[in-house]
Parts: structure tokens; C-alpha cells; sequence
């Protein structure tokens, strides 16, 4: 074989590589001549290239995640937090309204207990209203029967009160009614026949001067005894005299003693009810004045309503 090319030790004859003439200004470059093994790295690169394009679309809703699950999920986790917001303003609400029901109940109880004891006192006005107004009209019953002079008439609540000096209705130390004290007890008396329904209770009151005791009589005066002989009296001496009988030894017997008077002469001479009558001693120890002792020694006859029968 002949030609330029030299052969190499292999037997391959290799020709030498003719000089390639620069390009003219202007022309485009020749693209460089590729073996045949670029080209088939390019086709196997491009290969590769087409097959991961194809796996990473087909896995790529397992590898990308979708914008609409992570959407789904912050709705899920929002609406979580919301429920456990409701959830604590709902405890709150009820705890809220546990307390308000139970200040409700308080305050109605409260209400109750006020309403209760208002109605109470309100009854208690009326009644002590309707007692005072009745004791008015029991006063001005009994009032003709008192002379200004040597009584008075008063009202304590729903008790009438009339005052008589004691003058009028005894002497001194002494519990025996007057004809004018049983003149002044008549006229009571038949004011308090027209009041059935009333209590009279009679109280005696003294000042607090000691009861004037009777003095004890004085001894006789002893006769000279006549003597005969053998030196015996002829004559024998006169007793002594008894010492006199004491009524009223204080206050207290005296008041008491002219309360019974009163009270007897109720029932015995005006006929009263003796279930109405009561009798009372106080002696020098309720007094109504300081200074005035003829004020203190006083019959006093307390007219009050009827307590209810005993059940």
C-alpha cells in the first residue's frame, strides 16, 4: 500500500492530520468533528436526563408537597386553636354564669329574709298602730272618773294608767276604804264594766318614809302595896299591858294591803270579773317622783288587753 501516511507498530496506518486553513473574517466557525464516543455520551446524558424529568413528574406529588394539603392542614390546625379559644371562653362563660346564679340565689334569699321582716315590722306597726288607737278609746272611757285634783290618767303603749292619791281612798297607815274612795272606785268601776275584754291589775305604792308603828302604852302605875303583918302584900300588883298588834311592820304590807282593799271592793261591791283583777304591791320601790312623796303614795289601776288563751 502507498501513500504519505505512516504505519505504527500496531499495523494501523495512521495519516497525518492535514492543517485546516483558519476562517476567513466573517465566515461562522465549523462545529468541531465528535467521535463517536461523545455522541454517545450526549445520548445516554439526554437519556438520563428525559428519564429523571419523567420520574420526578410521576413521584412528584409524593416528594413536593401539595399547596392545597398544607393549605387543609392550617385550616385544621386555625380551627383547633379556635375550638380550644371557645372551649376556654365557654368554661369561663359557664363558671361566669355558675357565680352569677348562685350571687342570684344569694340575693334573692337575702330578698326573701327582707321582704319577711318587713312584713313582720309592718305588721308590728299595724298591730301596735291598732293597740294604741284602741287604748286611746279605753282613756277616754275612764277619763270622766278622774278628777284632775287628785288623779291623772296616762298611756304607756297599749296600757292606760290611772293615778289616785292615796288620800282619796284611805287615812294614813291605814288600808279601810273612805266613803269617798268608794264614791271615786264606783265611778271607775262602771267605766271598766263597759270595757269586758280589758284587764285591770291594782297596784299599791307608798312613799319611802317607814309605816308609823304604833307606840306600846305606857305601864300602869303601881299601887303602894299594903303590907299586914308578918310583912305579906294585902294588895296584889295589876298586869302589865298587852303591846299593841302591828299591821304593817313596812312598806310592803301596807301597799299590799291597800291593793287587796281595791280589788275586793271590785268584785265584792261593783261586781267586776275577778278573773279581770289582779293585785299588785310595790311598796316604796316604783316611785314617779324625786322629790314629791305625796306623789309616790299613790293607787295605781293598770287597764291592758287580754292575753290570748293559754293553748
Amino acid at each position: 500500500m502507498t501513500g504519505s501516511g505512516d504505519e505504527s507498530e500496531s499495523g494501523i496506518m495512521v495519516y497525518p492530520q492535514l492543517p485546516v486553513p483558519p476562517p476567513r473574517r466573517g465566515e461562522p466557525r465549523p462545529p468541531p468533528r465528535r467521535g463517536p464516543l461523545d455522541r454517545r455520551r450526549i445520548a445516554v446524558v439526554a437519556a438520563a436526563v428525559v428519564a429523571g424529568g419523567a420520574g420526578a413528574w410521576f413521584l412528584r406529588p409524593a416528594i413536593a408537597p401539595d399547596a392545597r394539603i398544607a393549605a387543609a392542614a392550617q385550616r385544621a390546625h386555625d380551627a383547633g386553636e379556635a375550638a380550644s379559644t371557645q372551649k376556654d371562653r365557654a368554661d369561663a362563660l359557664e363558671k361566669s354564669l355558675d357565680t352569677t346564679a348562685k350571687a342570684k340565689r344569694d340575693a334573692e334569699a337575702k330578698l326573701a329574709v327582707a321582704e319577711a321582716a318587713q312584713a313582720e315590722l309592718a305588721g308590728k306597726t299595724a298591730a301596735e298602730t291598732g293597740q294604741h288607737q284602741a287604748a286611746e278609746a279605753v282613756q277616754a272611757k275612764l277619763k270622766p272618773a278622774i278628777d284632775k285634783s287628785w288623779g291623772a290618767i296616762t298611756l304607756d303603749g297599749a296600757e292606760v294608767h290611772l293615778l289616785i292619791a292615796d288620800r282619796v281612798l284611805w287615812k294614813p297607815n291605814d288600808d279601810a276604804l273612805t266613803d269617798r274612795g268608794k264614791a271615786v272606785l264606783n265611778k271607775v268601776a262602771a267605766a271598766l264594766r263597759d270595757l269586758p275584754d280589758r284587764l285591770v291589775w291594782v297596784q299599791g305604792h307608798t312613799d319611802d318614809q317607814p309605816v308609823a308603828l304604833p307606840k306600846a302604852p305606857a305601864p300602869p302605875r303601881q299601887p303602894v302595896p299594903q303590907t299586914k303583918k308578918g310583912g305579906k302584900p294585902a294588895v296584889a300588883a295589876p298586869p302589865a299591858a298587852p303591846a299593841p298588834m302591828i299591821r304593817f311592820p313596812t312598806n310592803w304590807e301596807l301597799s299590799a294591803a291597800r291593793a287587796l282593799s281595791v280589788v275586793r271592793y271590785f268584785q265584792d261591791v261593783a261586781k267586776l270579773d275577778p278573773a279581770r283583777l289582779a293585785a299588785l304591791a310595790f311598796g316604796q320601790y316604783a316611785p314617779v317622783s324625786k322629790t314629791d312623796r305625796s306623789a309616790n303614795r299613790r293607787l295605781e289601776i293598770v287597764v291592758a288587753a287580754r292575753r290570748p288563751p293559754a293553748r
